[in-house]
This record gives C-alpha cells, structure tokens and sequence, in this order.
C-alpha cells in the first residue's frame, strides 16, 4: 500500500561542511523517522553523476532498483531509483 512507502526527495549539505559526516547522519535520520512512522519501505531518486550521494544510500542499505533516461533538465541524465526495505 502507498501509506507504507515513503519517498525521501532533497538533501543538501553546504558545501562547508561536506566530508564531515553530515550527509550520513541525515540519511539515517531520515531512516530512523520512517522506521518509527512504520513505513515498510523507503525509495528515493538521484541522478548517476551524484557519487557521494550515491555512496551514502548504499551504505546504508539502499539498493538501486531502476534506471532511465530523463531529458526535462535540458541535458540527458541517468536518474536512479534506490529502495530500502524496513
């Protein structure tokens, strides 16, 4: 059911404080909500050229589900759906 998934959109760090550990404590506080609201699922979208991103939603068990080409940002991108079951 739709009332058990959650889709996470947005994060953002400032740029100041990358490589301090600020975008994995977001992440897992993020996932900590969704475990407490009950959610059974958790699935967000990113794009293929965000590697830091991408390395913080498998390190913490998100896995990449789907691919495909999106072109409404005015230059090709690979977006990338990631999943976590709860």
């Amino acid at each position: 059911m739709d009332d058990e998934i959650a889709q996470l959109r947005f994060f953002f760090i400032d740029s100041s404080l990358r490589g301090m550990g600020g975008g994995n404590q977001l992440v897992k506080k993020a996932i900590d909500f969704c475990k407490e609201k009950n959610y059974k699922k958790v699935y967000l979208w990113t794009f293929s050229t965000l590697k830091p991103a991408r390395h913080l939603y498998a390190k913490n068990g998100f896995k990449m589900t789907d691919t495909h080409e999106n072109t409404e940002w005015g230059t090709p991108v690979l977006e990338e759906r990631w999943d976590l079951d709860l």
